[in-house]
């Protein structure tokens, strides 16, 4: 049996990606894409944003296919279902869609992120209650169609209420986790959040200094210092003393790299992203304007035709026109020629009567 669920998760779009992506949860490394290709679907996603202008809100579809931890099904047949429950959804047909089966946990399950913007003309996904219910209901008709159990509608593997859960990347998750039990302090959590949003975005240091500050976090970063300094301005200003942690603490706590070579090659590689972008977007306008310039020359020819055209039905008319005033005229004279030979006849009989009377007379 499987369960589908809508994952509500805060991470931003490159952390899921590389979060459903690690080698480790897909051994057999299944992955597949819908209108991208798996290793370049974080370029194609954030390419497909940028050119369509539509960067903010929410970026992605976060959707999950899970099988009992019973169910008799191996990874490979798992993926197989997903692929065409992905390729039946008709709301995914312009989108960018990633598709990866993982084996880490008891059951296997299969995660699907849909790029939020169509890479066909821009607009951005809506996904209602009654598509999601089809789409959980096709699922049931493929386990059906591969003699896998079927799940109560609305009910989950052991026969709870389905609900939508909120997720999230497994840094992120990591850092939650980390706060809750008490092992760093909540305003380190909220730092190490805003350096993994901010890294996403930012293309140079500069960026990335310019971001934090918007959230409202300082950034001490000197080439002349080994490590880089964050502070949380709010509690600054309140006076209060931990409100400050270096880089170095930081990747000791969550086991990640915030060191400055590991920031500025991530700056790197969004400023490349965003140069090939702006590229594409230059040479589609470009194309665009091309097209238009053609349509208005169509235009003009077309009115030229059509002038031509006219002009030369005036000058056809005009011509008929005179054609019929030289036969009225040609007409006209005919009649007065007739109308004075038929006068001379009469007067050339009247003479000859005149003639034949006189010659009587005499």
């Amino acid at each position: 049996m499987a369960v589908i669920k809508a994952v509500s998760s805060r991470a931003g779009i490159k952390t899921i990606l590389n979060y459903v992506m690690k080698e480790e949860k897909t051994e057999q490394k299944l992955l597949s894409c819908l209108n991208c290709t798996p290793d370049m679907v974080q370029e194609q996603m954030e390419f497909t944003k940028r050119l369509w202008g539509k960067n903010g809100g929410r970026t992605y579809k976060h959707f999950v296919q899970s099988f009992a931890p019973e169910e008799n099904i191996d990874p490979v047949q798992a993926h197989q279902i997903a692929c065409q429950l992905a390729a039946s959804r008709p709301e995914w047909q312009d989108f960018e869609v990633l598709i990866a089966t993982h084996e880490d946990k008891k059951h296997i399950h299969t995660h699907f992120v849909v790029n939020s913007v169509s890479c066909v003309d821009g607009h951005k996904i809506q996904q209602s209650k009654a598509e999601l219910q089809a789409m959980k209901d096709y699922s049931d008709q493929l386990c059906a169609k591969y003699g896998l159990h079927i799940t109560e509608k609305g009910k989950t593997f052991d026969g709870q209420e389905r609900e939508e859960t909120a997720a999230f990347s497994k840094d992120t998750y990591q850092l939650l986790k980390k706060a809750e039990q008490g092992e760093v302090k909540s305003y380190v959590q909220d730092i190490a959040l805003a350096i993994l949003d901010c890294r996403e975005q930012a293309t140079s240091r500069t960026d990335f200094v310019q971001r934090m500050n918007e959230r409202g976090y300082g950034v001490d970063w000197q080439d002349s210092h080994k490590y880089i300094t964050f502070t949380d301005l709010k509690r600054q200003e309140q006076g209060e003393k931990q409100c400050k942690i270096r880089n170095n603490k930081l990747e000791k706590y969550y086991n990640m790299n915030f060191g400055k070579e590991s920031l500025e090659h991530e700056f790197e590689g969004n400023a490349r992203s965003q140069q090939t972008e702006q590229r594409a977007r230059e040479q589609l306008a470009a194309d665009r304007e091309a097209k238009a310039d053609n349509r208005t020359t169509g235009a003009d020819n077309i009115g030229a035709f059509i002038a031509n055209i006219a002009a030369q039905v005036g000058n056809a008319e005009a011509g008929r026109q005179e054609r019929a005033a030289e036969r009225s005229r040609r007409s006209a004279g005919d009649t007065e020629r007739e109308r004075r030979a038929k006068e001379a006849k009469r007067e050339a009989e009247a003479s000859m009567r005149r003639h034949r009377r006189d010659d009587l007379e005499l």
